[in-house]
């Protein structure tokens, strides 16, 4: 098995189960959001803090009308997001789980959902005028070759916005979820990649501070109020926030931003 089709294969099996836990759902409001979210003084809950993330990354679109690509939409709930803003007929979501997209077509009915890897878009040409990658292009073999196909999709003129998470190269090489090929040391070379990709006036953001810390800080005190309510055990405490424990040495930095196609 090459190391893409492993990765592939443990992100299906990871996320497919992600998708079943009903505390995964409680955590983030009954909803079906799954990121770190973008957080200000006056966030209330993860939910509320899924939202800010989207609020932010639909900020870099300045024109709402045409259509866009949700890629990598998870469960949906990014896609009903955006029915805020766009007819749903105008809105395209992918991702490479069925078992997700089958909980995706009834949070945000009316979009076209399809199985599809955001490295090989089988769209055409200049197809959307705007593209949004929440929280999933280090996942993508390779994030470059996202860069180039979503390059590619878009329509002149379009933007690709997204937020990403970079992590230290022996993460990168250690993790089953993601690889060397896309280690990225600090904004300025993620920057450097997009442009020399062949995107123009990019804008990357560091949101660190926003997001990642900010989710730990808000993990850390929700599951450890439900074990002092006695809602959980000790182990269940654990379990639960041992990922969140794990990424703290790995993590370098939450990023946002965007990039345009040429005109």
């Amino acid at each position: 098995m090459s190391e893409a089709e492993s990765i592939e294969n443990y992100i299906l099996q990871r996320y497919d189960e992600l998708c079943n836990w009903q505390e995964v759902g409680s955590y983030y409001g009954d909803s079906d959001f799954l990121n770190f979210g973008y957080w200000t003084k006056d966030t209330r809950d993860q939910k509320e803090a899924c939202e800010n993330l989207m609020a932010q990354l639909l900020a870099y679109i300045p024109d709402s009308s045409g259509n866009i690509l949700d890629v990598a939409c998870g469960k949906g709930e990014t896609s009903a997001y955006l029915s805020r803003t766009y007819p749903a007929g105008s809105i395209t979501a992918i991702n490479i789980s069925e078992n997700q997209l089958v909980f995706a077509r009834k949070n945000a009915p009316g979009v076209n959902f399809q199985i599809m890897s955001a490295t090989d878009l089988a769209f055409d040409d200049n197809s959307f005028d705007n593209i949004i990658c929440v929280e999933a292009a280090f996942h993508f073999y390779t994030r470059e070759d996202f860069f180039r196909e979503a390059l590619r999709v878009l329509k002149p003129g379009g933007r690709l916005v997204l937020c990403d998470v970079l992590m230290t190269l022996e993460a990168e090489r250690r993790r089953e979820s993601r690889t060397e090929k896309n280690y990225l040391p600090d904004l300025q070379s993620y920057s450097e990649l997009m442009e020399r990709v062949g995107y123009q006036n990019v804008d990357i953001e560091d949101i660190t501070e926003q997001s990642w810390r900010q989710h730990y800080w808000y993990a850390v005190k929700y599951f450890h109020a439900q074990f002092l309510e006695g809602r959980i055990t000790e182990d269940v405490l654990i379990a639960r926030l041992k990922p969140t424990y794990s990424r703290v040495p790995d993590m370098l930095y939450y990023l946002k931003g965007a990039g345009q196609k040429p005109v």
